[in-house]
């Protein structure tokens, strides 16, 4: 049921606790949506209907219904109707079995989730109910490890401040626990009736929206009202934990709560392979058409011929679309039915594959996951792949490694052991440097003692400028930091490495300790003073922002304000600078330069007076529902102003185990790589040259803002000075630019022209866009590889959308397509799961093809000697069965089990990817190779029969129906010794499939003879026949020959192509070692004699 709102005027709902029937503060009535959610895509009375409209939007199914219809008209169809329903019975079965299976699937874990059992609060009473029954407005109470079952604020907990944790690991994959707390005035409400009596309140609030880190409205209550936010939303399918209970009023239930409106059905993509399929079938369709039409002309002209009385003029148009549709029956096989459900099939096996391939899981165990079937060919040709930096290439585990301060750089305690440094303590501090040793920021516990010095003043920024958490293990006692940045876990522990600890975060307040060094060594530290910071307002750091304030009163009362975030918006609103402003950036270039993650610190003391009138406006500007976020994003940047410059620090992410390695191989498979990072200029460039994205041979190309006409003449001389081993590193700014549709086309030729691209400073829409306009600028097959929500756009927008399992939840997983552990796994996933697949269905479409019309053209080739009279030339059984039986089994195991090398051979030589990327497997080429031989086979397979039942005395009266099983009988054999011979990797499922599918064709073909009147007894005259055998071996031997002939050569002297290359060398090498002979396997110029082949 919709939710309905009478004022519709109002983006906001009023949320009642008390259910009174009629508002009194405004006289409207609200309605809206139960809690229950349905998930399924039918029920019992729309599901044949839906299910049937769904599988009728492919146009082969529509083909297929066509032709049931024209066949069902006796005047029309020379075969019964059996033979177009039945096999389109099955492929549209399937599809509806499979809708079925799945919809009940999703419709039994709706009524698991539906029948949870809640205790709610309604009408000053306490009742349990199951999830699907509470309502907005119910107060509900939660007790620890229970599920939230509904979107709601907290009002109150078994915490005396009224805060939870709460775990959202369902909703974002996200495993830190998030703090969430009521207002102050809310924690002593109590979940009993008892509350009749006292004051009401109620709640206003946004309309139910996507956004799960967002929630805007405002808390009525004893006259007052009080601004609401994110902080005391309870997001339905978190989990509480760590607290005994909470209660919580309901605020949007069912699919109006966040986790459903982010429920979104996933947007089904068609790989490139099943687009060409589809313009092939285009085009078998207008062959298929174009026979039709002549064999109705050719027929008509002959009738015409012979003055027969229904041949008159009057009936001549009506005549040829009469013999037209007839034939469009006999020839509708070209087209095979069977073939969508077949590739279904086999790309569902690949997709199984991946997900049991122990080659690509991680040490805990986990593989990797296929959310989708459908793009597993598509993984065999991708020519650009987009990556992400943080916690794609790098480990996303930050470590606190240096800082700068006062024109000094003081690294910590780890790096100076690696470097063999002495302590800090033994140089001169603020000082220049002796040598290359640098003071550790231990030093600064020296300086501790007056808070007012530069080292203090970072180190309490360090310290304060975050939303991390304290978190204390029940059995120990240890304590850990949790945040939703690894960044500011790492700050925290520099800060406490510089002898300033946070050891908790309570409601609002920071409390943090001053340490020094224990005695004789040890590393136990002393805790000297504790200090107390009231927290007044948070400013959380966003992708748009790149930057988070908080602002702060210490014990003295004195009100100061710690921003921290990039040096492209932080310098800009400083206008003191404690440190010097060029030493400082010269420390952060050099930070950059050698792959840390770079942040500046600033400070500003904030009167009293102004800050509480900032504050009293900002909280007005909260309570204001309608114009909140641009009021509120003024005043941000009012305070944000007027900065001091502290220092900046550098964060370490390491890069991931085997990253250089795997871009440099699917470099030599032919693909560019991109790398789109929200990292400064400077870092992104020195992650590029560590992880073989740029190397030493490429010209840099650094494209930085300015003005679009100094930046179009930019594009313009690096267009004209352009060679194809070179870099192109570009900032966010001068993307926006870039992106516009006056420079779009030089940026996109200059960047298509470079061997690879790197985009700074990019926000997550940003990168979006880039991957779009490479999508529309090329028609090669583009991959985006994230793992966070940044990136979900980004791989959205990609033919391919690939996650990477990390630290920034599950959001960039559940997006894209498919997921491997980590980024090294890219590698086996395109170069070897992704080539197979694409080669193994590309054989598929190509057999399916073959096999199709060799049993299709029988019926034209017949009716040149029949003058096109619309005979069908097979029985109807034979029609049905070809396709569905006889011939299925193989093709099917074949493209589920086929390889043309070894594993070790084809993963040894990343250049035969871009065979697959090149379209080399699925050419006109191969096309014509494959059509070729189907008309040879088609026309051997029709004449022999013919010419030996009219000359050779095998029948006289019923000698058409004795060509007509001696034919089918030549035709099922020809085409499975046709994949026999193009089969490479034999198994037993091989001869199995082979067993099973001739063993059903034989024993088939011999009970249809019993028990039908059209070929009764022919078949037994048939075989009784010397001529029908030696015609046959005659023929299979003519068919099958110029195969072996042709996969001859290819296998021997084949010099274009590399797999015949590396197989000829292979069975050198076997040769060479049994008699002895030193081997050229690890020969270096065998990999030089092969490259150039695949290039």
């Amino acid at each position: 049921m919709k939710r309905r709102n009478t004022s519709l005027d109002r983006p906001y709902r009023l949320v009642d606790p008390f259910h009174i029937e009629r508002d009194e503060r405004t006289h409207e009535k609200f309605t809206f949506i139960t809690n229950a959610i349905h998930t399924t895509k039918y029920n019992v009375l729309n599901f044949l209907p839906l299910c049937l409209l769904h599988q009728f939007r492919r146009s082969a199914n529509v083909y297929f219904l066509v032709i049931a219809i024209i066949q069902s008209i006796k005047q029309l169809s020379p075969l019964t109707p059996i033979t177009a329903i039945a096999p389109l019975v099955m492929v549209v079965s399937v599809g509806v079995l499979r809708e079925a299976l799945e919809d009940q699937k999703k419709r039994s874990s709706d009524g698991a989730i539906n029948s949870r059992p809640v205790v709610v609060l309604r009408n000053f009473e306490i009742q349990q109910v199951v999830w699907e029954y509470i309502e907005v407005g119910d107060l509900v109470r939660i007790h620890e490890k229970e599920a939230i079952p509904a979107d709601g604020v907290i009002l109150s907990s078994s915490e005396e401040n009224g805060s939870c944790l709460i775990d959202t690991s369902n909703l974002n994959g996200e495993a830190n626990l998030k703090v969430r707390g009521s207002l102050g005035v809310t924690t002593k409400l109590v979940f009993d009736s008892t509350s009749r009596d006292k004051e009401k309140y109620y709640v206003t609030c946004e309309e139910p929206n996507q956004d799960l880190y967002r929630f805007a409205g405002n808390l009525s209550i004893e006259s007052k009202t009080y601004s609401l936010n994110e902080k005391q939303f309870l997001p339905r399918g978190s989990t509480l934990m760590n607290t005994k209970w909470v209660m919580m009023l309901v605020v949007y239930t069912g699919h109006d709560t966040k986790v459903m409106k982010n429920a979104r059905a996933a947007h089904h993509k068609f790989s490139h392979l099943e687009m060409r399929l589809n313009q092939i079938l285009w085009l078998v369709f207008f062959i298929q058409v174009l026979l039709c039409a002549i064999a109705a002309c050719v027929h008509y002209i002959h009738l015409d011929i012979k003055h027969l009385n229904y041949a008159g003029d009057e009936h001549s148009k009506l005549e040829i679309l009469l013999l037209f549709l007839s034939f469009l029956v006999l020839m509708n096989t070209l087209i095979p039915i069977s073939l969508v459900v077949t590739i279904e099939i086999i790309k569902t096996v690949h997709a199984k594959f991946i997900t049991w391939d122990n080659r690509m899981r991680s040490s805990n165990g986990e593989g990797a996951i296929a959310n989708t079937s459908s793009l597993t060919d598509e993984l065999g040709q991708v020519q650009y792949l987009f990556t992400d930096k943080t916690g794609t290439l790098t480990q996303n585990q930050m470590v606190f490694r240096k800082c700068s301060i006062g024109g000094v750089v003081y690294i910590s305690r780890q790096i100076q052991s690696v470097l063999g440094s002495t302590s800090g303590a033994s140089l001169e501090f603020g000082g220049e440097c002796l040598s290359n040793q640098l003071p550790t920021v231990s030093s600064f516990r020296q300086w501790l003692k007056n808070l007012d010095s530069l080292e203090s003043r970072l180190a309490l920024a360090m310290a304060l400028c975050h939303t991390v958490v304290c978190e204390y293990d029940r059995t120990t006692g240890a304590m850990s930091y949790n945040s939703d940045s690894p960044d500011e876990c790492a700050l925290v522990r520099g800060a406490e490495e510089m002898g300033i600890k946070l050891f908790e975060r309570c409601g609002h307040k920071l409390y943090i300790a001053i340490t020094e060094d224990g005695r004789c060594g040890s590393q136990l530290k002393t805790v000297t003073s504790v200090l107390t910071f009231d927290i007044l307002r948070v400013l959380h750091f966003s992708s748009d922002r790149k930057r988070m304030t908080i602002i702060v009163r210490d014990e003295k009362g004195t009100v100061k304000l710690y921003c921290k975030g990039a040096d492209s918006v932080i310098l800009d609103r400083c206008d003191k600078f404690l440190s010097n402003k060029e030493e400082t950036m010269s420390h952060v270039t050099q930070f950059a330069e050698e792959g840390y993650r770079t942040l500046l610190f600033a400070e500003r003391d904030l009167d009293e007076i102004y800050f509480t009138s900032w504050q009293d406006r900002y909280d007005v500007a909260e309570l204001d529902l309608q114009s909140k976020e641009k009021t509120i994003q003024a005043l941000v940047d009012e305070i944000e102003q007027q900065l001091t410059l502290i220092g900046a620090s550098a964060i370490e992410d390491k890069l991931q185990v085997g990253v250089p390695e795997t871009i440099s191989e699917l470099q030599k498979a032919g693909i560019k790589i991109w790398v789109l990072t929200g990292d400064k200029l400077e870092t992104s460039l020195e992650i590029g040259k560590l992880c073989q994205v740029v190397t030493s041979k490429m010209q840099e190309i650094i494209l930085r803002v300015a003005t679009r006409e100094i930046f179009i003449a930019q594009l313009e001389c690096a267009l004209q000075n352009s060679k194809e081993s070179q870099a192109v590193i570009i900032d966010g700014n001068a993307l926006t630019l870039a992106l516009h549709p006056t420079c779009r086309q030089k940026f996109l030729k200059l960047a298509l022209q470079s061997a690879t691209v790197i985009v700074c400073r990019a926000s997550p829409l940003q990168k979006a866009l880039v991957v779009e306009c490479v999508k529309a600028g090329v028609p090669d097959v583009t991959m985006a590889v994230g793992d966070g929500a940044n990136d979900v756009s980004m791989i959205r927008a990609a033919h391919v959308g690939i996650g990477i399992v990390g630290q920034e939840g599950m959001q960039a997983i559940r997006s894209a397509d498919y997921a491997v552990q980590q980024f090294s796994h890219l590698n086996r996933l395109l170069l070897y799961h992704g080539r197979l697949s694409y080669l193994r269905t590309s054989q598929c479409i190509d057999y399916f093809l073959y096999k199709n019309i060799v049993f299709t053209l029988p019926h034209f080739i017949y009716g040149v000697l029949s003058a096109f009279s619309a005979q069908t030339f097979f029985c109807d059984f034979y029609i049905t069965a070809y396709n569905v039986a006889f011939t299925a089994l193989p093709v099917t195991v074949r493209a589920i089990l086929e390889t043309d090398l070894p594993q070790a051979i084809a993963c040894k030589y990343p250049e035969l990817y871009r065979f697959g990327a090149n379209d080399m497997f699925f050419s006109p080429r191969t096309m014509a190779k494959s059509s070729i031989f189907a008309l040879y086979h088609a026309v051997i397979a029709t004449f022999v029969p013919v010419l030996l039942a009219q000359h050779n005395n095998i029948g006289e009266g019923d000698s058409f129906w004795v060509a007509s099983v001696a034919s089918f009988f030549y035709v099922v054999p020809i085409v499975h010794s046709q994949i026999f011979f193009e089969t490479l990797n034999w198994t037993w499922l091989s001869f199995l499939a082979y067993t099973l599918s001739l063993g059903a064709f034989l024993f088939s073909i011999a009970v249809y003879d019993q028990f039908t009147s059209d070929v009764h007894g022919t078949w037994r005259k048939v075989v009784g026949k010397e001529g029908f055998w030696l015609g046959f071996v005659l023929s299979l031997a003519a068919c099958i020959l110029p195969v072996i002939a042709y996969k001859c050569y290819e296998e021997n002297f084949d010099s274009f192509h590399p797999v015949y290359i590396l197989r000829r060398t292979r069975l050198r090498n076997k040769i060479a070692d049994s008699s002895g002979v030193i081997t050229t396997s690890s020969n270096p110029t065998l990999s030089t004699a092969i490259v150039p082949h695949l290039r």
